[in-house]
């Protein structure tokens, strides 16, 4: 298990190809990003390169997947995120559902699956994973339309195809539903990528209610084998946090 720095989140934007040697030099591999705004792809493509860093996956543009009459446009940024991913070369393209609109929340899940289904074809041209992420809706993303990850399971049971997985973000989770061990071990066949960040601050992950090495561990115990993004936004200098991050892992 790596870690994956989302570079949004940690740097607020601000990427600089000393930023990105700096990771390489404590030993990240990985690095992602979470926000959707325009993106000079081919610069990002060779200071990655330069710093021999890979993208381990991005987010599209906020566009509803529970609302019906936004689908054509979501598969549409679809495409052109799948286009990115092949110059990127990452296989994870990240994505919120949309806000809640006036219709039960059941009827809106029927959607999101029809959505979903409508990307099927295009992923699997691609041969890429888009992974639907739950989000708290008590601290933050007022409205959102998915925040228990056991309703984000169900809409992925249904469209029953191994493109579509979970982004199970333990922040955004713990301040959901809590009991994220129960959780993660419950939903583990449906998440494609997990996400860190202390709780409630979302800040560094040794800073908050969860241990993040104890559940780090418990996540390989599991069978987990894929990465943890670390989204988090830091109280201290950036790489202060970084590199306890990677002394947890190398202690383990």
């Amino acid at each position: 298990m790596q870690y994956s720095v989302c570079l949004d989140a940690l740097f607020q934007g601000q990427v600089t190809a000393d930023m990105l040697f700096r990771l390489k030099q404590l030993g990240y591999d990985l690095v992602e990003w979470g926000g959707n705004e325009q993106r000079d792809i081919v610069s990002y493509k060779q200071m990655l390169e330069d710093s021999r860093l890979l993208c381990y996956g991005f987010s599209l543009p906020e566009i509803s997947l529970v609302d019906a009459s936004c689908h054509t446009q979501f598969v549409e940024a679809l495409h052109q995120g799948l286009e990115q991913s092949v110059l990127m070369g990452n296989n994870l393209l990240f994505s919120g559902v949309g806000q809640s609109i006036d219709i039960s929340h059941e009827s809106q899940l029927e959607n999101l699956v029809v959505g979903l289904e409508l990307c099927l074809p295009l992923l699997e041209k691609f041969d890429r994973i888009l992974l639907i992420e739950p989000r708290n809706t008590r601290l933050e993303n007022k409205g959102y339309a998915l925040s228990r990850s056991g309703d984000a399971a169900a809409v992925l049971k249904l469209v029953d195809n191994p493109h579509t997985r979970m982004l199970f973000n333990m922040y955004h989770q713990q301040i959901s539903e809590g009991n994220i061990l129960t959780r993660l071990e419950k939903y583990l066949p449906y998440i494609g990528h997990v996400r860190a960040a202390g709780v409630p601050k979302r800040a560094e992950l040794d800073t908050g209610e969860l241990s993040y090495r104890r559940i780090f561990s418990a996540l390989e115990g599991m069978g987990y084998t894929l990465n943890v993004g670390l989204e988090y936004f830091p109280k201290r200098p950036p790489f202060e946090g970084l590199e306890s991050c990677m002394q947890w892992r190398n202690m383990r």
